[in-house]
């Protein structure tokens, strides 16, 4: 069965992602660029880039083109997950009760390793939160979030400790339309055997996952941080890496651990 012509592009453009190409973050050519070096029309080249983006690997941002969200790591032990689901909501879809004790709350400045990771600018001012997620109340997820504070100036404790993205939505008018996550298992830290209930686990399950709004503007971060759910008994840790880009990507880079 011959290949559709959107899916030869679709492969030449994944390939080109994959292979650094088109780095973290940078922009690809536009649709009538691809058009004319493909041969092909707008409407093919926009149902390959449609279908990059149901992969993970792009977003369309807002007035600027589609950038690339993809990240090429060196483990093998890496997962790409698609789709957004607060943990609030994956409870009630769950039964399980979610309760959040914020921690801290604290301004920071957006480093070089931090800027690196995330693609947020470097010495962009930030909001940190670090939040306890209860799970049917076992201390199952340590969540640190960094806001660039240009778009989310501040997080009241209620927000913080109900729904931040409700807050985003509904006070600053920020959405969150895509999400990429990664998923590694490492060792537990001190702060995961201090936090969490591992059960007698000694690794964790690490998520870093990258949100961005209709503007892709760069917004929460989250680094890493522990979680723990049963059964199985599993720890989480959501650490910040976010990434920030104008127009204001509303990012959240996340870490969950999870044994």
């Amino acid at each position: 069965m011959a290949t559709a012509k959107y899916e030869e592009i679709y492969s030449a453009l994944r390939t080109g992602i994959e292979r650094g190409e088109y780095p973290f973050l940078s922009f690809l050519p536009s649709e009538n660029s691809l058009a004319h070096d493909f041969g092909i029309s707008r409407n093919t080249v926009r149902k390959a880039l449609q279908y990059l983006a149901s992969q993970g690997y792009v977003q369309a941002m807002q007035g600027r083109g589609i950038q690339v969200i993809f990240r090429q790591h060196h483990q093998t032990s890496h997962f790409l997950l698609t789709g957004i689901e607060s943990l609030a909501e994956a409870g009630r879809r769950l039964g399980i009760e979610v309760r959040t004790r914020l921690l801290e709350s604290s301004m920071m400045t957006v480093d070089a390793d931090l800027a690196g990771r995330s693609g947020l600018p470097e010495g962009a001012s930030a909001l940190a939160l670090t939040r306890l997620r209860l799970l049917d109340g076992r201390p199952a997820i340590m969540d640190r979030n960094i806001f660039l504070t240009e778009v989310v100036p501040q997080i009241p404790t209620k927000a913080a400790e109900s729904s931040v993205y409700a807050y985003l939505e509904n006070r600053l008018g920020v959405g969150i339309v895509s999400s990429c996550r990664l998923a590694t298992i490492e060792p537990a830290d001190e702060e995961d055997l201090q936090y969490l209930d591992l059960s007698g686990l000694d690794c964790v399950g690490v998520v870093e996952s990258f949100s961005f709004d209709s503007a892709s503007t760069p917004g929460p971060v989250t680094p890493p941080g522990p979680s723990a759910s049963s059964p199985p008994p599993s720890a989480c840790r959501r650490s910040g890496e976010g990434g920030s880009r104008s127009p204001a990507p509303a990012l959240t880079a996340a870490r969950s651990l999870r044994a």
